[in-house]
């Protein structure tokens, strides 16, 4: 699997890291591509907020595609991987179905 990693904080940079490596242990073998853009905004009142954009290119079918803002920057990207982890697990459960029916 190959991962593409955009942050301008270089302290993030290495979260972001481990939560990858944490997150996707199990589906290595179902994403052949990653992209992970990381970037801090502000809403309209002022608030610093974090948002990850992840692109996740699959083995076997679309890619997945997911958008996260959130408070904390971990959260943000976990909440992210967590989507798109669970998006691959439904999807191969759908595909296990369709084969054995």
């Amino acid at each position: 699997m190959h991962v593409h990693l955009e942050t301008t904080d270089d302290v993030g940079r290495e979260r972001v890291m481990q939560l990858l490596q944490y997150s996707l242990n199990g589906h290595r073998e179902d994403i052949d591509s990653m992209q992970l853009s990381v970037a801090s905004i502000q809403d309209p009142l002022g608030t610093k907020l974090h948002r990850c954009r992840l692109r996740a290119l699959l083995r076997h079918g679309p890619p997945i595609e997911v958008e996260e803002v959130q408070s904390r920057l971990d959260l943000t990207v976990t909440r992210a991987l967590e989507r798109c982890v669970r998006t691959i697990q439904r999807r191969r459960r759908a595909s296990m179905q369709r084969h054995f029916a």
